[in-house]
C-alpha cells in the first residue's frame, strides 16, 4: 500500500519538520520518503529495461540530447516545474515523482545503451551482451551500497551536515558550467568529470539526508524522496561512465 499523505497525520504535527515531532511521527515519516524512494526507483529502473528493450530509450535520449540547448533547459526545467507545483498537492505529487522516474528511467536506459553496448551498422541500433549487463550491474551494486552506507551513516549519527550546503552547490554549478562548455565546444573531460560528479554526489546524499530531518515538513514525504532520488539516478549515471570507460 502507497504510503498516502498526510491525512494520517494528527492535525498539530501537519506543517512541523521532522525534527520537531515526536519519535513515531518522525518514524512514520521516514518510512514514507524511503518507501516512495524505493518505488521510484523500482520505476525507474523498470522503465530503464523497457525502453532498452524495446529501443524507445536510445531514440529519445538521442533526439533529447540532440535537441539543442534551450531543448535540454525546457526538458529538464518542466519536470522540476511540475515536481515543485504538485509538491503540496497529495495525490499529485506522488503521480509527479512517479512520472519524473518513467522519463528519467527512459532517458538512463539510453544513456546505457549508447556508453555499454556497440552500434550495429546492419540494424541501426546500439545492442548490448553479456559484458554490458556486467558493467551495468556493477554500476547499479556500488551506487546502492554507497548510497545505503551515506544514508546508514547519516541518520544513525545525526550529524547536522547543512554546512555542505554552500560548497556542495558551487561544485554543481561548476561542474554544470563545464558540462555546457564541453557540449559547446565538443571537448571530452573523461573520466575525471565523472568522477568528480560521484565525489559532489556522494556529499549531496549526506547532505540531502540531513536536511530530510531538518527542513521538510512530515506532510511532505514524496518532495524529499524526489531529492533523493536524483542523489542516486545522479551518482548512478556517472559511476556508470566512469565503469564503461575503464572496460
Amino acid at each position: 500500500m502507497l504510503p498516502t499523505a498526510d491525512t494520517t497525520l494528527a492535525p498539530e504535527s501537519r506543517g512541523l519538520l521532522a525534527i520537531e515531532v515526536d519519535s513515531p511521527v518522525r518514524l512514520a515519516f521516514l518510512k514514507k520518503v524511503y518507501a516512495l524512494f524505493s518505488l521510484a526507483i523500482t520505476v525507474f529502473a523498470g522503465t530503464a529495461w523497457l525502453g532498452i528493450e524495446t529501443g524507445y530509450a536510445v531514440q529519445l535520449t538521442l533526439k533529447v540530447y540532440g535537441s539543442g540547448f534551450l531543448g535540454l533547459i525546457l526538458l529538464f526545467a518542466v519536470p522540476f516545474l511540475v515536481l515543485r507545483m504538485t509538491a503540496h498537492a497529495f495525490p499529485m505529487n506522488i503521480v509527479a515523482l512517479l512520472g519524473f522516474a518513467v522519463f528519467e528511467g527512459f532517458l538512463t536506459g539510453g544513456l546505457i545503451a549508447i556508453f555499454t553496448g556497440y552500434f550495429h551498422p546492419a540494424t541501426g541500433a546500439f545492442v548490448m551482451d553479456a559484458a554490458s549487463g556486467v558493467i551495468v550491474a556493477k554500476a547499479a551494486a556500488m551506487t546502492g551500497v554507497t548510497f545505503t552506507g551515506l544514508t546508514l551513516y547519516t541518520l544513525t549519527n545525526k550529524r547536522d551536515f547543512s554546512f555542505l550546503g554552500g560548497a556542495l552547490w558551487t561544485g554543481f554549478f561548476i561542474l554544470v558550467g563545464f558540462g555546457i562548455l564541453s557540449w559547446i565546444f565538443g571537448f571530452d573531460m573523461g573520466n575525471v568529470y565523472s568522477l568528480l560528479w560521484v565525489v559532489l554526489m556522494a556529499g549531496f546524499v549526506l547532505y540531502d539526508t540531513s536536511n530530510i530531518m531538518r527542513r521538510y515538513p512530515v506532510n511532505q514525504p514524496a518532495t524529499a524522496a524526489v531529492v533523493l532520488f536524483l542523489d542516486f539516478v545522479i551518482l548512478f549515471k556517472h559511476l556508470l561512465m566512469l565503469l564503461s570507460r575503464r572496460d
